[in-house]
């Protein structure tokens, strides 16, 4: 029997390789068209509420009063008054990073905030349809991919559709991140799309690299199987057209 030709080893070794990566590879080629198809129809404002919840910094009352209590020994990296849920607050800013709120005139600790304060603040920072506050809560740890920080803080459920959630800085009282429905789902189609399920912002993980490397030896051995059917092709033409 004779030897097969190199280019008949190559053929059938491409074959192979085709064959059991694209089974291999394709559920996951597959995610990633279909959840990068999703992702493009997604609004990015609506998947960060950004169209139901406003940052927009609250105007300082005209007949705020300047602190004149603090006392900076080195510790401080700003101070400053501010609007909070409708009333001027002093906002002290240590080097460390922590954070507390005062009275303007008199320096009394205001912080932590309250869950009413918490709840009130979001109805304020609420823009799209009416709705009001199904529950409010304190966590002092990640939820999920949902929120990471900073800790302790207020989470704030609305009743809307969405089931919209928004964070508050518990010591600030400042806005955090504004989950919905529609975040969810980005975020879940985003894992599955980077391959990173658990903590969605990893995308050079070992999962992905291998996949990527099996995708490109996919598409390099389909460029050989290309290349040794052409010629054949070719002759198969010019016998029809000889015929």
């Amino acid at each position: 029997m004779a030897t097969p030709s190199l280019k008949l080893r190559l053929h059938v070794l491409g074959s192979k390789i085709h064959k059991w990566l694209a089974i291999f590879v394709g559920l996951q080629v597959l995610l990633w068209m279909g959840t990068g198809a999703l992702m493009s129809f997604l609004d990015l404002e609506e998947v960060r509420s950004e169209h139901v919840v406003s940052r927009t910094s609250q105007a300082l009352p005209i007949d705020a009063s300047l602190p004149a209590w603090v006392e900076n020994r080195g510790s401080l990296a700003s101070v400053t008054t501010r609007s909070l849920d409708g009333k001027a607050v002093t906002e002290v800013r240590k080097v460390d990073g922590t954070v507390s709120l005062h009275d303007p005139s008199s320096g009394q600790k205001l912080s932590p905030i309250s869950a009413e304060a918490a709840k009130s603040i979001a109805l304020r920072a609420w823009t799209g349809p009416r709705t009001t506050i199904a529950a409010a809560r304190v966590i002092d740890e990640p939820v999920g991919t949902e929120f990471r920080g900073p800790f302790p803080a207020w989470q704030v459920t609305y009743t809307d559709e969405a089931s919209t959630r928004i964070y508050i800085d518990a010591a600030s009282g400042t806005l955090g991140a504004a989950r919905s429905d529609t975040w969810r789902l980005f975020d879940f189609i985003w894992g599955l799309h980077i391959m990173d399920w658990t903590e969605r912002d990893r995308i050079n993980s070992w999962w992905l690299l291998l996949f990527g490397i099996g995708g490109t030896i996919i598409a390099l051995s389909g460029f050989v199987l290309l290349a040794n059917r052409m010629p054949r092709i070719r002759r198969r033409t010019k016998r029809q057209k000889a015929a």
